[in-house]
């Protein structure tokens, strides 16, 4: 067998919720290149985030992998300052955003972003409500893909979720999840200790499958609120 093909059956058989999937996604996959976007770009997603973001927020963007989302949305919102930690767990990935990050000439988009290796499931040095805003495109599908039959009772996307509202601010945090998973809905009303105002949004976009194909996207726009003491 050859070691293209090796390589290929290991990642046939790696769940995408694995690190190891992720660390060969970004070496030697479709993420080694210099920019790989989940889904949507940022264009097709801006007017959404630049309706939430505001001045001084602190904003957390999970698996950014080598995402270009935060730096386009940093150098979109000249007029405010915000602050964006970009988190993934493959070490490589976050290694050459650092270094492209170190390059950039732009002293205020360069100050304003954050490159560094962590899990979005345990956070465990961000306080509670440290952050204004979260965004995702992808992460929370990862957990999902388990190569096994979804049922509704995927663990880690429970955590994920659980992590994002205890690091939100109650009073104006916001929750974007870029998504293709209709089966992530039911995972936001699923958990005792974390409630969400909900409000889900279709996006169609040309898939990269074929001219004239259209892909759905779906766009999960959550909001913490403060449970209640019933």
């Amino acid at each position: 067998m050859k070691k293209k093909q090796l390589k290929e059956l290991i990642q046939d058989t790696l769940s995408p919720a694995s690190y190891e999937f992720w660390d060969d996604f970004y070496e030697d996959g479709l993420g080694k290149g210099e920019q790989y976007e989940w889904y949507i770009h940022y264009n097709q997603l801006k007017n959404h985030l630049l309706e939430l973001v505001k001045d001084k927020d602190r904003l957390l963007h999970i698996g950014c992998g080598n995402s270009f989302l935060a730096e386009d949305l940093i150098e979109d919102t000249e007029s405010i300052h915000i602050e964006i930690l970009n988190i993934d767990v493959c070490d490589n990935a976050i290694e050459r955003m650092v270094e492209r990050n170190q390059k950039i000439t732009n002293q205020r988009v360069k100050n304003s972003l954050i490159y560094k290796v962590a899990d979005a499931t345990q956070m465990v040095d961000i306080k509670d409500g440290h952050f204004n805003g979260v965004i995702d495109k992808g992460t929370a599908d990862a957990l999902l893909s388990t190569l096994e039959l979804e049922t509704g009772e995927n663990e880690m996307v429970k955590l994920l979720l659980r992590e994002m509202y205890r690091v939100l601010n109650k009073e104006n945090g916001w929750f974007i999840c870029v998504s293709r998973n209709t089966c992530l809905e039911p995972y936001f009303y699923q958990d005792d200790q974390a409630e969400w105002d909900l409000k889900k949004i279709d996006l169609t976009t040309n898939s990269s499958k074929g001219k004239g194909i259209q892909q759905v996207n779906y766009i999960y726009l959550a909001k913490p609120l403060q449970l209640s003491n019933d």
